[in-house]
């Protein structure tokens, strides 16, 4: 057997690292530790070209007119923005009663339809679970329309249970990577990809062309098939409005928590500054104001991490149906 080449395993392992990278900072990372590593990035560039003397932070520098009017008035900008922010995830709880009622009705028959298929009692209410349900009740479909297909007087061509085969092992893929308990944004980083679109038109193919020939108690399993990968469909939908609309309300609380601070700081340097001299040793003034700096930035970095997961996430799903978007 030949090895893999050295310089082909080097480029596959770094194009992996570069993945996880990409995928930690748009989906996958806490949005806090996001931004504070770009908060963080931002200080500490400011405090290297201060000490390489590329920026002046002395005494009779424009520090204090910086931080006293540009940065604030920024800031001020950001708190104005969570205010938006907070009144659209408002605009989406509240609802006339008939809204509501829909709401319910229409969450109440996904699960009577998920319980119907999967026969069970009750479906769970962690989110988690319930895609674990699905998951693993696509599989035993799949599996079961595979074995009823041995005991009906049909043969059933290799095409057939191979897109079968697929389908289950979709199954199997879903609910060994879902974890109970677990954050909606996780759970949407499972069912992301295109499968259940694809796996959704294999499941249409069978049905119509072997539409003549097929048993009807293998056509009602196959039914029973699409409605789950349907079911799938919709709960990534619901799930991705639920993830977005925490994630947009946990943002305008931090906006808030960093904005303040952020002014806080901007007024702190301001006044230690004073006409060609400042309060403090001038030897702490690179720290102070790279800390500054940081702290300033910190309500932007939330704005782009947080935002960065929302339009992430919604580019992924933006599809419904079958119809998969170009990449």
């Amino acid at each position: 057997m030949v090895s893999e080449p050295e310089t082909v395993r080097s480029v596959r392992d770094s194009d992996t690292v570069r993945k996880r990278a990409v995928d930690w900072v748009l989906l996958d990372g806490d949005r806090r530790a996001v931004a504070g590593c770009f908060a963080a990035l931002c200080a500490g560039v400011m405090w290297t070209l201060i000490a390489a003397g590329v920026l002046a932070v002395g005494p009779s520098s424009s520090v204090a007119s910086l931080f006293g009017s540009g940065l604030t008035s920024g800031v001020i900008t950001l708190l104005t923005i969570a205010l938006s922010i907070n009144q659209l995830v408002l605009s989406r709880v509240f609802g006339s009663v008939n809204v509501l009622v829909d709401r319910l009705n229409g969450s109440r028959e996904l699960r009577q339809t998920v319980e119907s298929i999967a026969g069970v009692p009750s479906s769970p209410n962690d989110p988690a679970d319930f895609l674990s349900l699905i998951a693993t009740t696509l599989t035993d479909r799949a599996d079961g329309v595979i074995a009823a297909g041995d005991g009906v007087d049909w043969d059933p061509p290799e095409a057939f249970t191979s897109a079968l085969r697929d389908i289950a092992a979709y199954g199997d893929d879903l609910d060994e990577n879902i974890e109970s308990n677990t954050d909606l944004n996780s759970i949407l980083g499972v069912i992301l990809g295109t499968e259940y679109a694809q796996n959704m038109t294999a499941t249409r193919y069978l049905r119509n062309e072997y539409a003549a020939s097929i048993p009807e108690e293998i056509s009602e399993k196959l039914k029973a098939i699409e409605e789950l990968l349907e079911s799938i469909a919709v709960v990534r939908q619901f799930y991705k409005t639920i993830a977005i609309q925490e994630d947009l309300a946990t943002l305008s609380r931090l906006l808030v928590y960093s904005g303040v601070t952020a002014l806080a700081a901007a007024v702190t340097v301001t006044l230690v500054y004073r006409t060609n001299s400042v309060t403090i040793p001038a030897e702490a003034l690179p720290v102070l104001v790279s800390v500054a700096i940081g702290l300033i930035v910190a309500p932007l970095a939330l704005f782009v991490a947080y935002i960065l997961r929302a339009a992430t996430v919604a580019r992924q799903t933006v599809s419904v149906g079958p119809f998969i978007p170009p990449q």
